[in-house]
């Protein structure tokens, strides 16, 4: 017997499939599992097929929805249960699904076993005494049934310090988080009912779709309340349901306040989603508290849906990239050839960032996009760090020996002596405006980031936050700049010359700013006010004439690179350069 689950091309049932492959693996098992580029075949008996499915399904339950923070553990057992086969009480903590699997499934727990209701609950707390102490909980008395256990289980509760909860005395089994499934692997396809909703596929079990299924369906009071014709959810087949409950097991994600933030990688081939699976992996951090699965390396707080996609490919990237600097080996997996590979061989490897907010029990997606210049971003961070690709640096560069803070390609493998790139992580803490509260902090930094995912110029934002907040030192952000600018600009009008042409300008008047007895910050203000191009050079022949000497303008600036058409950038770029060498001479005649 074979059971198929097909890749349907989305990308939250493909990330079910990929997480139930992966804990297939981890079972013990007399199944064959195979995996193509498009599907994954189980093939042994149906009843084989059908224990191999219900214990994947028991381990992602115990391991996505059924867990306890460790504030819940490390507190007072929440609730208890008596155990007939052993003949005693148990105390558990308080379970709840976290994370992507709170998306999904986010109810309170259920009993497991069965449980006899009291025949009185007093009301309120009551106040007893209990060797020679007096504590307060809630008294309630078993049936007759189990009277016999009255005096033991009061002796446990007062021991332990625990209330009563519950309506009932729980038996054989403590309350658990746990998603109804139906898998129907041992049945034979009977005669099929209809086409699943999502798959397309005939079957003869169906299950309503809901937010279960997939977050962006709606249950089915959803459905009646917003659907004009006040039809009947629409139908998923078993298996579709199924798979979307192991959609946790291949995702990243990062909570904030209400708001969590999941990454999902995903690839047209089922095969390059499953290699990529155990490296990309290997940034997952288990957060005892839940609250996300991987170590941002950038550190710092993070609200907004752009930053916190920014700072989950860097910690991937920083991950996956290995790398040598200045003799001190950093961890990493791979070196360039080969992350490169795992990114773009066979299919290109793309990310799904979804955003939700919690409101009342259930979350609500604001939004859902593609990533899929995935190969962009971490070239663009491999040269903001300042290494060099095998194909610039070749077999002669070794031979000839690299100088420092230059790579070195020894059999394939990346080596870096004294880098002297920028660090990522100073240009984002410099982003954050603390003049600001909470998450208004980083709204700038949010507006950046989404200009570098998205491949556009940062020119005009970063201009306006440099002179916009308190700080005496933007070198990392102005190194940034100058290195992210050429590389979004290829084909623009203003060339890399014109942009040189600005940043030496900005340099000199900076610098002669601060040196100058004559000169004040102002004087930079006053020249980023202007307008117009025939301001512009006023101002600047004004400044001339006020710091003497001191301030010498190239004479790329009468010699054609500045003109009408560039003038803005090239006053950005300008004015950029300027604040941040006021600042360098600012710093060095104070020491």
């Amino acid at each position: 017997m074979q059971v198929v689950f097909p890749k349907i091309g989305h990308f939250w049932q493909d990330s079910g499939l990929v997480g139930l492959v992966k804990i297939l693996e981890e079972q013990e098992h007399d199944v064959t599992i195979n995996t193509d580029s498009q599907q994954l075949i189980l093939s042994g008996s149906g009843q084989a097929i059908q224990s191999l499915l219900e214990k994947a399904y028991d381990a992602v339950v115990e391991r996505y929805y059924n867990v306890s923070t460790r504030k819940q553990r490390e507190e007072t057992p929440y609730q208890f249960y008596y155990d007939s086969r052993l003949d005693r009480f148990i105390s558990f903590p308080k379970k709840k699904s976290c994370g992507i699997a709170e998306i999904i499934y986010n109810k309170a727990a259920r009993p497991t076993g069965s449980s006899v209701k009291w025949v009185y609950k007093s009301d309120r707390k009551v106040e007893l005494e209990y060797k020679g102490k007096k504590i307060r909980r809630t008294v309630a008395h078993l049936p007759p049934s189990h009277a016999h256990l009255q005096e033991r289980m009061d002796e446990f509760l007062n021991e332990h310090g625990l209330d009563i909860t519950t309506a009932g005395l729980l038996l054989d089994g403590p309350n658990a988080v746990r998603p109804n499934v139906k898998i129907k692997a041992a049945a034979p396809l009977k005669k099929a009912k209809g086409n699943c909703f999502l798959c397309g596929q005939p079957s003869d079990t169906f299950e309503e779709a809901t937010q279960t299924t997939f977050p962006l369906i709606t249950g089915t009071s959803g459905v009646l309340s917003f659907n004009p014709m006040a039809r009947n959810p629409e139908k998923v087949c078993w298996k579709c349901a199924f798979l979307g409950k192991f959609v946790p097991a291949n995702g990243f994600f990062y909570t904030a306040g209400k708001d969590i933030f999941a990454f999902f990688p995903y690839s047209a081939s089922l095969n390059k989603m499953l290699d990529a699976f155990a490296p990309l992996h290997e940034a997952e951090y288990q957060d005892p508290n839940y609250l996300c699965n991987f170590d941002n390396k950038i550190k710092g707080f993070f609200y907004h849906v752009f930053e916190i996609t920014f700072a989950f490919l860097y910690t991937l990237y920083d991950k996956l990239f290995l790398r040598q600097s200045g003799g001190e080996e950093k961890s990493g997996l791979l070196n360039y050839n080969e992350l490169f590979g795992l990114l773009e061989d066979r299919a290109p490897l793309e990310f799904y960032v979804l955003h939700a907010r919690k409101r009342s029990d259930t979350f609500a997606v604001k939004t859902l996009w593609p990533f899929r210049e995935t190969g962009y971003f971490y070239r663009l961070m491999f040269r903001v760090e300042g290494h060099e690709t095998p194909a610039k640096t070749g077999d002669n560069r070794e031979a000839a020996g690299a100088r420092d803070g230059e790579t070195q390609i020894r059999g394939g493998e990346q080596k870096i002596r004294g880098n002297r790139g920028v660090q990522i992580a100073e240009v984002m803490r410099l982003l954050v405006d603390y003049r600001q509260e909470n998450e208004k902090r980083t709204l700038m930094r949010n507006r950046i980031c989404e200009r570098i995912l998205k491949k556009q110029s940062i020119l005009d934002l970063l201009e306006k936050h440099v002179y916009s907040v308190e700080t005496s030192y933007i070198k990392p952000l102005v190194d940034f700049l100058l290195i992210y600018e050429p590389e979004v600009r290829k084909g623009d009008s203003m060339t890399r010359e014109e942009q040189d042409a600005a940043v030496t300008l900005g340099r000199r008047i900076g610098t002669a700013v601060a040196k100058s007895e004559q000169g004040k910050k102002g004087d930079l203000f006053a020249l980023r006010k202007t307008r117009k191009l025939v301001d512009f050079l006023e101002q600047i022949n004004r400044l001339q004439f006020k710091l003497g000497g001191d301030l010498i303008i190239p004479p790329d600036l009468y010699e054609g690179k500045l003109t009408q058409d560039n003038f803005q950038e090239f006053k950005q770029f300008c004015l950029i350069a300027a604040l941040n060498s006021y600042y360098a001479a600012e710093n060095e005649s104070r020491k």
